[in-house]
């Protein structure tokens, strides 16, 4: 473990290192359970995703039996990408270097050749798996196979995400976009699990919406449950299709790196992908179930300019944050204890890791 001592903050290292960077995606990121896609968009035999957690490539596809399969995307012969992107393989997976095929659930079963290979089993020549498994429609993966099952990853979450009055099984995507910003990835996660600069930096938005006073943040397991009361000021039209007054809204934070947060008339996803030390992919993900949609449905341009400028907001207050880290003199000196402890929270779990 590279983080041992106790303090108040990170160092400022931890945000900017290339070897820690490394270290993360060694640790973090190949044994936890992350976001890959929905069960909706692999509905048929053959049908897959891919995805890269860290430096893991993975693919997920819908087995013959209607199982969901998780593997590395790596050919065991040498070492090839196996599927790109997302599509249909045709009841096997063929290799595009020397075209070994394996079945949909990774068994070896034919190589070009075979003379070549005289002492080949193909019987002991599998893709190497990682553990798939589901909530609310969403796939979660974890790289490690031998890890600890998703409902014991989860612990209290979805029971507290079932506040939502929306079936989250049905929930569809309607939009997906992103933004790459020069911010390491915990500083996202860092302003996303406290709220005591709502009033300061979403001024003129959701600091007049959410009553930012009242919100609480309550550690679960690894994760954060996040109660997000809202005020009678609705704001502009953007702001509608978030709030209803007097109501709560029960959001979450799963690490390390996926944000839920379910509004009246949709459900968005922020979902976190480091690029390096200094850089990180946000994933912004639109879902509504079909009784949203019908009342309202989905406006793609309406929707991503009110993105546009709330996640500049928050955007440019991390990358001062980015920049100060340079300093000699940054430090963190204290924080306030209800509205910013999500993320001592998240240090701890961090320390588990790294």
């Amino acid at each position: 473990m590279l983080l041992q001592t106790k303090q108040l903050g990170l160092p400022a290292k931890y945000y900017t290192d290339s070897e820690i960077f490394a270290h993360e995606l060694k640790t973090v990121w190949r044994s936890t359970w992350q976001l890959i896609g929905r069960q909706e968009t692999i509905p048929e035999p053959g049908d897959y995703l891919t995805y890269t957690l860290g430096e893991e490539p993975i693919f997920v596809i819908r087995a013959t039996d209607g199982s969901l399969q998780a593997m590395h995307n790596v050919c065991p012969h040498r070492g090839a990408k196996l599927l790109e992107g997302e599509g249909n393989c045709h009841h096997k997976i063929t290799c595009p270097y020397h075209a070994w095929t394996y079945s949909l659930d990774g068994q070896l079963i034919g190589i070009t050749k075979p003379k070549l290979f005289p002492n080949l089993d193909k019987s002991q020549i599998h893709l190497v798996r990682a553990r798939v498994e589901t909530w609310g429609g969403f796939i979660f993966v974890n790289p490690d196979a031998n890890g600890e099952s998703l409902d014991d990853y989860l612990v209290g979450m979805p029971a507290f995400l079932e506040h939502y009055d929306q079936d989250w099984n049905s929930l569809r995507e309607v939009d997906r976009w992103f933004y790459d910003q020069p911010i390491n990835w915990k500083l996202i996660v860092e302003n996303y699990v406290e709220d005591y600069h709502f009033e300061v930096v979403h001024n003129q938005g959701f600091g007049t919406v959410y009553d930012s006073d009242n919100i609480r943040s309550l550690p679960t397991g690894r994760h954060l449950r996040i109660e997000v009361p809202y005020t009678n000021n609705q704001g502009g039209e953007f702001f509608t299709s978030f709030s209803e007054a007097g109501k709560v809204s029960h959001q979450g934070y799963i690490f390390p790196n996926m944000m839920l947060n379910p509004h009246k008339k949709f459900l968005s996803v922020f979902h976190l992908i480091p690029l390096d030390a200094g850089n990180t992919r946000v994933e912004i993900i639109i879902y509504q179930a079909p009784s949203q949609f019908a009342g309202i449905p989905y406006r793609s341009q309406e929707f991503r300019q009110g993105f546009d400028v709330l996640m500049e907001e928050d955007f440019s207050i991390c990358r001062q944050i980015q920049a100060g880290l340079h300093s000699r003199a940054y430090q963190v000196t204290q924080l306030a204890e209800e509205h910013e402890l999500g993320v001592d929270h998240f240090h701890n779990v961090l320390s588990e890791y790294i």
